[in-house]
């Protein structure tokens, strides 16, 4: 009876051992889709921004992104965030899954602005 028991205990301790190095490697691969969207995002708005500003009607686009320094620093924006976002708890993560979700739709909504500004010119 003893060896049964141990051998159940033992049985749901490697369950919850792999359940959650499961749900960690799908927060990662979350964590990497994330981070590919959100450079595509980021390149756009670099792309879009840097036409925009060739038109010096334009007065809504951030003048920073003609700068030689500010791209480098928005692409490794994205790299600070994936790493923050890897170190966060465990039961945090669906708080943190929102987050980069809310982050990619705020580019979204970035990108169409910009978009929006290039073509009203």
């Amino acid at each position: 009876m003893t060896s049964l028991k141990n051998d159940w205990i033992d049985t749901a301790g490697k369950h919850e051992v792999n359940a959650s190095h499961n749900s960690r490697s799908r927060y990662i691969e979350f964590i990497l889709l994330f981070g590919a969207i959100f450079t595509i995002l980021q390149i756009s708005d670099l792309f879009l921004t840097h036409h925009g500003l060739k038109n010096p009607e334009i007065m809504e686009l951030n003048p920073l992104y003609g700068q030689d320094w500010f791209v480098p620093v928005k692409l490794t924006m994205v790299l600070l965030i994936m790493y923050t976002m890897s170190h966060i708890p465990e039961n945090n993560h669906n708080l943190a899954k929102n987050t980069m979700t809310g982050m990619i739709f705020m580019y979204v909504f970035i990108n169409l602005n910009n978009l929006y500004f290039l073509l009203a010119s």
